[in-house]
Order: C-alpha cells, then sequence, then structure tokens
C-alpha cells in the first residue's frame, strides 16, 4: 500500500509546483541552519578530542591574587618548570610557549605561529607524523637543542611538500634550527593559545629554570598534564599552588599582597571556553526557526487537506479508513521532507566551507570542518519525525465522520474542516517563537552595533603600526630605532612617526602600578610611546604636557602620562599633574599629563579605559605612522635601504584593518544574528500570512454577503483585522511571559550577571505587530477588492 501511495502522492505533487516548492524551500533553508548548528555543537561539546586518554589531560593554568581580586590566563614560566618538575601529583607534562618568528630563509620570510614544546607534547597528544621524528628526551627544555617538527599545512605551504626535508635547517629569526619532522596532516593542535594555525613545533632554544625568566608573565605559556591515578584535584591545585606561590615570594621586589596559585583546567575546557555559549544559543535558535517553519507548512498541509477534503469522502465513501488518511498524508510529506533533507545537507556543507575561516573565529576545533556521520543521522532523524508529526497533525484535523457530508456539501462554509482554535493556535505559536528570537537578536545586536559603531578615541585615517626587522644589521637598536624614525618623519607622505613597543589597539599588556607610598594600586593597560605619541595618535591631551624627549639609550626622564579614567579614580577633583606614582616599586615618576582614553574592546572585558603610559626607553623598531594620505609598503621599503640594504618590513597594517580585525568576531556574530532574524521574520510573516489568508478564503460567501448589502469596506477590515489580532497578541503574552520567565531562571543559575536591553524589549512588541497586520490586512484587502458577486458565488 506505501508503494502505490507513494506513487499516487508523487503524481499530486507534480501537479502542486507552487505547494511544492514553497515547502521544499523553507524546509530546506531551515534544515540546513539547523544541521550547520548541529555540527558546530557536536564539534564541540560531544565530539571526543582527538588524543589518547583526553579526558585524564589537564591544562597547568595559574592564578594571580592582588588585593584580594583574582585574575587567570597568565603564567610565568619559571613556574611552569616548577610544575613541570612534580612528580607526586603529575604523571606526565608538557610545557609550551606561544611565539610568533619568521622564516628568515623563505621568500619574503613570513610570520608565523610556533609553539615551543617539551618532548612529551607527541606522547601526550598521540602525534601523528608524516615525515621524520618528534622530539627525543635529550632535546628538552635544558638541553639547549634546536630542532623543529612542522606542521603539515605548512610544510605544504612553505617548503613545497620536499619529501627530503628532514634533516634539513631552517633560520626562525636568528637561529637555526634542524627540521626533524612533519606532523600528520590530520593532527589537531590544541586551541589552547587560541585558533591561530600553528607552523611548527620547536625545542626550547635556551635552559630554564625556577630562577629564570621571572620577568616574563604571559597568557602565551601553559602546559598540558596528565594526572596521577587517584589525584584529587582541589588538594593539588592547592599543594602545587602553594609551591609556586612559595617560589615567587621568594624573589626580590615581589609586589606586596599579591600570591599566585595553581589553577588546572580540564583539556576541553580550556579549548572549549565561552565558544559552546554562543553554540547552544545558536541551537535554539535554529530549533525555535524549524518550529516556525513547521507552523508555516502544518498550514500548507492543512490548505492541502481542505483542498482534498471531496477526494478524501470519496475514499472514505468507499472504505477508507483513518489510517488511510494519515500513509496518504504521510507519503506526500515524506516526499517533500526528504527532499528538502537531501537540499539541505548539500547547502550545510556548502556553507561549511564558505564560513570555515569565520567559524574559526566565532568557535574553536573548526579546522576542517565538514558534515560526520552523527549529524547527518540526527538530521535525518528528525526529518522523518517532521514528516510523520505533519501527517499526524494533519489528517487529526480531519473530520473523518463528516466527510461523506461534504459530497453534497455546496462548497461554501467549508473552513469547518479546520477548526478556528486550530487556526489560531498556529497564527499564536508563529507569533510567539518568532518574538522570542526577535528579542533575543535584538538583545544581541544592541551591544554588538553600540561596539562596532563606538569611536576609539584616536584618528586611525591612514593611520599605521609597522614593525622593521633590522636583525641582520649590526646597529645599536637605540640608535637604529632612532635614525629609522628620522628618515620616515623626513618624507613628504607622512605627518607623524613615533616609537612604541604595541599597536595603539594592544590593550592587553598590562603591569602594576604603585602609589606615592608604594602601596599597590593594582594592575593596569600599560603601553608605551615616545614624545611624539599621542601627537601621532591624535589623541587629546586634557592636561600637562607630553613626555620630555629620550636621547640615550639607557637613559630615562621617569616621567607617566594617565588615562583621565584612570587621572579620575586615583585623584578624584585633585589635580594630578607633579603627582608620584611608581611602576616598579623602585623608580618614582612624575605624572606630567592626563590624556582622553581610548576605546578599543579588549575581548569579553570591554573597554579597558584605565591606562598608563610610560616612555620608550631603550629604542623600538615599531612605529605608529601618521600618514598625510594612504602610505606604499613598497615605497617606503625602498626609503629605509637607505640606512641598511638588510631593512624589510616585518609588519605594516593600517590601523583601521588591524580594528575591523579586532571586531571580526563582534561583527560575525551580529551578521549571524540578521540573517537567522531575517529568515525567522521571513517565515513568522509567511506563515501568519498563511493561516489569516486561509481563514478569510473560508469567510468569502460572508464577507461578499456584508458587501453586498451595502457594509462599509473599513468597518469590515477592522473587524477582520480585531479578529485576526487576538491570536497575534496571545502570542505576544506568552512570548513576554516565557523571556520572562526565562531571565528569572537564569539569572539564579547562571554565574555572570545577565544583561537586558530595554530598547530590545520596546522594538519586539511593535515589530511583531507590523507583521501581523500586513500580514492580516493583505487577504481581506484583496477579498474587498473583488466583485462580492464572486464571492457569492464561490468563484
Amino acid at each position: 500500500m506505501i508503494k502505490e501511495e507513494c506513487k499516487l502522492a508523487l503524481s499530486n505533487l507534480r501537479k502542486l509546483p507552487g505547494f511544492s516548492l514553497t515547502v521544499l524551500v523553507t524546509l530546506a533553508l531551515t534544515l540546513a541552519a539547523l544541521t550547520v548548528v548541529i555540527n558546530i555543537n557536536h564539534r564541540l561539546i560531544t565530539q571526543p578530542l582527538p588524543y589518547p586518554d583526553a579526558d585524564k589531560l589537564w591544562v597547568t593554568d595559574q592564578s594571580e591574587t592582588i588585593n584580594g581580586e583574582t585574575q587567570y590566563g597568565f603564567q610565568l614560566l619559571s613556574t611552569q618548570f616548577q610544575l613541570y618538575q612534580d612528580k607526586q601529583f603529575i604523571d606526565k607534562m608538557t610545557m609550551m610557549h606561544f611565539v610568533s618568528s619568521r622564516f628568515m630563509d623563505i621568500k619574503d620570510m613570513p610570520t608565523v605561529d610556533i609553539i615551543r614544546v617539551t618532548p612529551e607534547f607527541f606522547e601526550l597528544l598521540g602525534t601523528p607524523l608524516h615525515l621524520g621524528r618528534a622530539l627525543k628526551q635529550d632535546e628538552g627544555v635544558s638541553d639547549e637543542q634546536k630542532v623543529l617538527v612542522l606542521s603539515y599545512q605548512s610544510w605544504i605551504t612553505h617548503f613545497n611538500a620536499d619529501p627530503d626535508i628532514v634533516g634539513s635547517y631552517t633560520s626562525i629569526d636568528r637561529e637555526r634550527y634542524q627540521i626533524i619532522g612533519v606532523t600528520g596532516e590530520a593532527f589537531e593542535v590544541p586551541e589552547i593559545f587560541g585558533g591561530f594555525p600553528v607552523s611548527g613545533f620547536s625545542s626550547f632554544p635556551e635552559p630554564v629554570t625556577t630562577t629564570s625568566h621571572w620577568n616574563n608573565i604571559s597568557s602565551q605559556f601553559n602546559g598540558i598534564a596528565r594526572l596521577k591515578a587517584g589525584v584529587n584535584i582541589e588538594q593539588m591545585n592547592h599543594a602545587l599552588g602553594e609551591q609556586i606561590n612559595t617560589l615567587y615570594q621568594s624573589r626580590e621586589n615581589v609586589a606586596p599582597n599579591t600570591r599566585i596559585g595553581a589553577q588546572f583546567t580540564p583539556l576541553r575546557d580550556k579549548i572549549v571556553a565561552r565558544s559552546d555559549e554562543l553554540a547552544i544559543t545558536l541551537l535554539f535558535s535554529a530549533t525555535v526557526l524549524v518550529l516556525i517553519a513547521l507552523t508555516n507548512v502544518v498550514n500548507l498541509f492543512l490548505s492541502r487537506a481542505a483542498q482534498k477534503q471531496r477526494t478524501m469522502a470519496i475514499q472514505a465513501a468507499l472504505g477508507a479508513k483513518p489510517t488511510h488518511i494519515f500513509v496518504s498524508m504521510f507519503c506526500e510529506s515524506i516526499l517533500l521532507v526528504g527532499a528538502a533533507t537531501i537540499l539541505g545537507l548539500l547547502l550545510a556543507e556548502w556553507l561549511n566551507v564558505w564560513l570555515a575561516n569565520d567559524l574559526s573565529y566565532l568557535f574553536s576545533r573548526m579546522q576542517g570542518l565538514t558534515l560526520d556521520w552523527p549529524t547527518i543521522v540526527v538530521a535525518c532523524a528528525l526529518s522523518l519525525i517532521i514528516a510523520l508529526l505533519i501527517a499526524w497533525f494533519t489528517s487529526k484535523q480531519v473530520n473523518y465522520h463528516a466527510l461523506t457530508d461534504a459530497l453534497h456539501s455546496s462548497g461554501k462554509g467549508t473552513g469547518a474542516q479546520i477548526s478556528k482554535r486550530t487556526r489560531q493556535v498556529l497564527v499564536a505559536l508563529q507569533v510567539c517563537f518568532a518574538s522570542i528570537l526577535l528579542f533575543l537578536a535584538a538583545n544581541k545586536l544592541v551591544p554588538a552595533y553600540a561596539q562596532m559603531t563606538h569611536p576609539t578615541g584616536f584618528d586611525t585615517e591612514h593611520l599605521y603600526y609597522v614593525r622593521i626587522d633590522g636583525s641582520a644589521t649590526e646597529i645599536d637598536n637605540f640608535e637604529l630605532g632612532k635614525q629609522i624614525k628620522q628618515l620616515l618623519a623626513n618624507q613628504a607622505s607622512i605627518a607623524s612617526v613615533s616609537a612604541s613597543y604595541t599597536s595603539p589597539l594592544q590593550m592587553g599588556w598590562q603591569n602594576y602600578l604603585y602609589d606615592q607610598n608604594i602601596a599597590l594600586i593594582g594592575i593596569v593597560s600599560l603601553s608605551f610611546y615616545d614624545e611624539d605619541g599621542f601627537t601621532a595618535l591624535s589623541l587629546p591631551l586634557e592636561q600637562g604636557s607630553r613626555f620630555t624627549p629620550i636621547m640615550a639609550s639607557g637613559s630615562d626622564n621617569n616621567e607617566i602620562i594617565l588615562s583621565a579614567s584612570l587621572a579620575k579614580r586615583l585623584y578624584k577633583d585633585e589635580n594630578p599633574i607633579g603627582q608620584t606614582l611608581y611602576a616598579d616599586r623602585e623608580v618614582p615618576r612624575k605624572v606630567v599629563g592626563v590624556v582622553s582614553d581610548i576605546y578599543v574592546p579588549t575581548g569579553n572585558r570591554g573597554y579597558t579605559l584605565e591606562r598608563y603610559y610610560l616612555p620608550v626607553t631603550e629604542g623600538s623598531t615599531s612605529f605608529i605612522i601618521k600618514g598625510n594620505a594612504e602610505l606604499s609598503k613598497v615605497q617606503l621599503t625602498h626609503v629605509l635601504k637607505a640606512i641598511h640594504p638588510s631593512l624589510n618590513f616585518a609588519f605594516f597594517e593600517p590601523v583601521d584593518d588591524m580594528l575591523t580585525q579586532r571586531l571580526r568576531q563582534t561583527w560575525l556574530q551580529a551578521m549571524l544574528t540578521v540573517a537567522l532574524l531575517a529568515l525567522t521574520l521571513s517565515l513568522a510573516g509567511a506563515g501568519i500570512y498563511g493561516v489569516l489568508n486561509y481563514s478569510v478564503q473560508m469567510r468569502r460567501y460572508e464577507l461578499g454577503i456584508h458587501l453586498s448589502l451595502g457594509a462599509h469596506t473599513h468597518k469590515l477590515i477592522a473587524q477582520v483585522l480585531k479578529q485576526s489580532l487576538t491570536p497575534v497578541m496571545i502570542g505576544l503574552g506568552v512570548s513576554a511571559l516565557t523571556v520572562a520567565i526565562g531571565y528569572g531562571i537564569l539569572t539564579k543559575i547562571s554565574t555572570t550577571a545577565i544583561s537586558v536591553s530595554w530598547f530590545a524589549v520596546i522594538v519586539t512588541i511593535p515589530i511583531m505587530l507590523l507583521i501581523a497586520l500586513i500580514a492580516s490586512y493583505l487577504p481581506v484587502q484583496r477579498v474587498i477588492r473583488q466583485d462580492p458577486i464572486k464571492a457569492l458565488r464561490n468563484e
């Protein structure tokens, strides 16, 4: 029976191209979106990490507590070495140091990211090798060996997939490294330091001890450890934390009221970080989107059932049971849903390829993302459930016992086949689902828009940040920086040049700050400029003056400049100029100026407005350049050759482009939200229109009588709109209640503050009402504009 019903269903659907295409496109688009999101969630949350005993691997994070406030994410290399030596809790551990370097003997000397590791790295992660070998035990952290294992992609890109690469040498910065291997193509680098493509894994070039590298505290240091069986994590963190804090306190000039500790984190949690929150949010949104599409399709099938009423009546008269009606509807639904699933899977795979690079900004573990079998199976199972639901719900709305009466019906009033209550529920559901998504989307878009459009506080037009490679010269670094600055400043295309250790967008460099009594104020964002820094940035000086020029290497003017927010917190209404602060507990620094705040988004912390500035004292080959117009890298490279033939730009980037890159994650989230929102509102509007249009068509005879008796059209329209908007208001009310309950639950269980934008609340209601009004007005207007005689004749 199923086979014959499917043939009949296929024949019927061919005669209804509009109906079939609408269902196909609606479900294909929404299933594609849902499939992509399911695939992302599977990759992040349910798919195991591709490492042996991955659930036993921990990242050796550290904590730092200052004046009772604890922060995470920065490690000391020397204390990592202390943990590396532990035998009580740790079975095996690898130290890791993420660095950006340059392949000096490759064309264009590309800048690449390399992770310095100890030999245990390859064993702990089960690293497959395409060529060569991994690091040996005598190539560890204190052996001063210089060996390198290339990543597979780097071997392809930079070394032309040379099969004889093992044993050869390459220059990384100023050091020669022997290439000993190439990782396997499928190796997934653990994204402890972010989702940057890693070009290789090298040994530590210089020895690390518990007494060295005390000035190096960075998020670029870390480790991965496999713990011994039965280790209690809290006890281990406490014991190891006491060990490294004792080591930390034993050094000279330790800041008061500070301590460090151990805060080991499961490897999966470290890699996934906060990506799972966004992934789950998208899964919820995509699920609601599918529910909206499902109500649309159900409405279309209800209309289809009404069209088939006479056919079903004949079938009932000939002995067909309700089961036969269900099977008939199921065959039509499974054919359309199946075709939509195939199309949706193809579209989802295309989206994975198209969005591959963009998704890596939003989520971890997105390298080589493709549809896997668990995702495909889940998508197919959901499609089967959708087809069954459509058939079941549609067949349940058919009054089987009244079908035979339909054979004698004149066709007027056939709306009784699909109850008014059912139609109202469909509209209310559409409005409810769409309103919830609209509110959530607006709540995300408002802060994203504010962040993307907020002025930085300085002029980024024709502003460049550059780093010049002078490693091949013998010129003293201070003198080299001085010569380069003078040469660049003399160019007609350049308005101003300032030496700087970092780009003006680098807000994460933090350091201690002490008051005049050498009491710790806290850790504050820090940057280094010379006397022309604020001129190059066009950053307004609110009080005081700029730095005094430094004329010789090693000299210091002992000055400090504060941002407006920091000055206000420290001195309130008191004049900060002339006050004394310390950056290192040894050198008193005089506050000589206050500059305006800089608004640059810094991760999840928002804006870092409190900041202080110190002078560049040791010389720098990094500069901020303000151009009179767009600058040419090629032309300026040629200019640099006047100082030394080997000079070239290691980095040359407009600050506007750097800011765009920094805001890319926010922009992508906003665009993803807008895309989902546009699809949601389109489907909701079409669905509401479909249901209300069906309702109006069922009342054509009634409306025709009113019109023929001289009823005023505006009163008739108002009456229909009032009745149509009843389920709309119910849907809005249910959505508001759902959001309120959800907010209440989240505020109680969430460890972070839940922010709600009142603009999102205010904008949701009028947008949904406008969509509902348009969807309600168009069907009745269409009937009223026709000749009422046609309505009476049911034409």
